[in-house]
């Protein structure tokens, strides 16, 4: 079975069309640090100030092929969620994490730079 890529969703307001998404890894370590310093990032497809991110969450409408604005309410939708989606479980926090201790170690250079190793439940 392939690996699936782990995406997110990074708010920066309050409209259904005011996210973007991001895969886990140098971006997502960006977006973090971004979002912990409220500093700006450059990406790789655009910059983005941390002061202006209102969340980042799993990008569920990805793997479910919902429609960008709509938000899983019923039980239904959240067991389709189970069956559909990876396994979101401790990514958004080991990332954070780490770009928490580049941050209070002094090391915001390597922030982005080495592939993050998340061992996968069975």
């Amino acid at each position: 079975m392939k690996k699936q890529k782990i995406r997110f969703r990074v708010r920066y307001g309050f409209e259904s069309t005011a996210n973007f998404k991001v895969e886990a890894g140098p971006d997502l370590e960006r977006v973090l640090y971004a979002w912990l310093e409220q500093v700006p990032v450059t990406l790789a497809d655009r910059m983005v100030h941390g002061k202006h991110i209102i969340a980042i969450e799993p990008d569920y409408n990805f793997y479910t092929g919902w429609y960008e604005s709509y938000k899983p309410t019923s039980g239904e939708d959240w067991k389709q969620i189970a069956r559909d989606c990876p396994d979101f479980d401790g990514y958004l926090a080991a990332y954070k994490n780490r770009v928490l201790g580049y941050i209070q170690n002094g090391q915001i250079r390597k922030i982005g730079t080495e592939p993050l190793l998340i061992l996968e439940k069975s």
